[in-house]
């Protein structure tokens, strides 16, 4: 930006005689008299932050995440399948928390995209999970005349399936479609083209959308039993697992509305990472939940496999009343930690306050 200056008038003449007047000149800026040098204009401020910025900084981080573990899921690398599994989850769930900022089709088509790919990584990190829990959970149990056949079993199983899902993962990242994903996350705005909306200043937006979020999750976490899984042992422990889907969809909102409030935390500070790490609690009890719920299905269809049979099936059964035990767990440590988060979701609404 140029610098303005002062202008004065040169010597004053007078008409009569051209002798020069007794006339001062332009008095000295206080900037010379102090040392002879102007002072710098402070520098404009810089624009007001969008919520549009906000969506898309967040987007590429995560962009960023998603494409730095694809090397590392093809040499092997610990943790590496869930970490671009769940880099793909946050932006398709930011995606969609911020859906009136971008335009349907382009987000609609990435968000395919990501879930295509966070389906192919899904084999390798499920398998791989319910292998550990289960197998650490034989452990506990008491050494019985079936117990090798039904690790034996539990093992061939999971392992099968890691074994599958690490090769369907490696097909994934080789294909066409990874190639045109990747290219689009490493572009600019990655593809996405933004609305009139994600013009609106950020302290306005960003809370709004981010409520809109915590409401769903209010709502569905209010329609579960949690007066009654709040009791310990008070009630029949879930066996048959009929109603485990309701929990698992609540399971995912909560992680919607986390991933929100992570998406918020730059902007907005404490109040936005507070709710972030509390909402972390929320969803880790329900993770658990989700994770007894598949192991104690592995395990069911395994015992009922007419190969087995006998006193392996007997241990297999031990194993799935673990495992459904383990739900009823999770439903406690959830029905204890939510209503003490539920009345905080109001504050939301203020962060641009």
């Amino acid at each position: 930006m140029g610098r303005s200056e002062r202008k004065g008038g040169g010597t004053a003449t007078d008409g009569k005689d051209g002798a020069a007047a007794d006339v001062p000149g332009p008095r000295a800026s206080s900037d010379k008299r102090a040392g002879g040098k102007r002072a710098p204009k402070a520098a404009p401020p810089p624009p007001a932050r969008t919520a549009g910025d906000v969506l898309l900084d967040h987007l590429t981080a995560e962009a960023a995440e998603f494409l730095a573990q694809a090397p590392r899921v093809r040499e092997g690398g610990e943790d590496s399948a869930h970490r671009m599994r769940v880099a793909a989850r946050r932006m398709r769930s930011s995606l969609r928390t911020c859906a009136p900022l971008v335009d349907a089709e382009p987000a609609g088509a990435l968000a395919d995209e990501l879930r295509w790919m966070a389906d192919c990584l899904a084999g390798e990190r499920d398998n791989e999970v319910l292998l550990a829990r289960l197998l650490d959970a034989l452990d506990t149990l008491p050494v019985r005349s079936g117990s090798a056949r039904a690790r034996a079993a539990v093992e061939r199983r999971l392992r099968g399936g890691l074994a599958t899902g690490h090769t369907a993962a490696l097909r994934a990242l080789d294909s066409a479609d990874f190639a045109a994903l990747a290219e689009q996350l490493a572009a600019p705005r990655l593809g996405l083209t933004f609305t009139a909306r994600a013009a609106q200043p950020v302290g306005t937006a960003v809370p709004r959308l981010a409520a809109a979020a915590f409401r769903k999750l209010a709502k569905g976490a209010d329609a579960l039993p949690l007066a009654q899984a709040s009791v310990p042992y008070a009630h029949p422990v879930p066996l048959s697992g009929e109603d485990d889907e309701a929990w698992h969809r609540v399971r995912i909102l909560g992680k919607r509305a986390r991933y929100a409030a992570d998406l918020a935390a730059p902007e907005f500070g404490a109040p936005a990472k507070d709710l972030a790490k509390r909402m972390k609690a929320v969803t880790e009890s329900l993770g658990t939940h989700q994770d007894a719920a598949l192991a104690a299905e592995v395990v069911r269809e395994l015992a009922l496999s007419p190969r087995l049979g006998g006193s392996a099936a007997f241990v297999l059964g031990e194993l799935y009343t673990v495992q459904r035990f383990a739900v009823a767990e999770a439903r406690h440590t959830f029905a204890g930690v939510w209503p003490a988060l539920r009345v905080r979701l109001d504050e939301v609404d203020r962060w641009g306050g």
